[in-house]
């Protein structure tokens, strides 16, 4: 199952198109942690199942999800929930 992690923070292309990195705040059992990935980074772990990414808006969790391109790239996209972060 995997862990959730709030994102606060994300790194959008040059052109605006797509994130390239992510970050936040982790909680646990012993507290919270800061984290930042690549976009890459946090691809990997979402298809691993060992960490699920959402962003809070309106006190509601908007989940991440992974986008494949025509050309079989894997990318977050800039459109999604981390849209409100840029």
């Amino acid at each position: 199952m995997a862990a959730p992690a709030q994102v606060t923070w994300a790194k959008a292309a040059r052109n605006g198109a797509e994130i390239v990195a992510i970050g936040g705040v982790r909680k646990s059992f012993f507290g919270k942690s800061k984290w930042s990935l690549t976009a890459e980074e946090a691809i990997v772990l979402m298809e691993q199942d060992e960490w699920c990414f959402f962003v809070e808006v309106d006190d509601e969790k908007e989940w991440l999800d992974v986008r494949e391109a025509a050309d079989g790239r894997k990318t977050i996209s800039a459109d999604g929930p981390a849209k409100f972060l840029l």
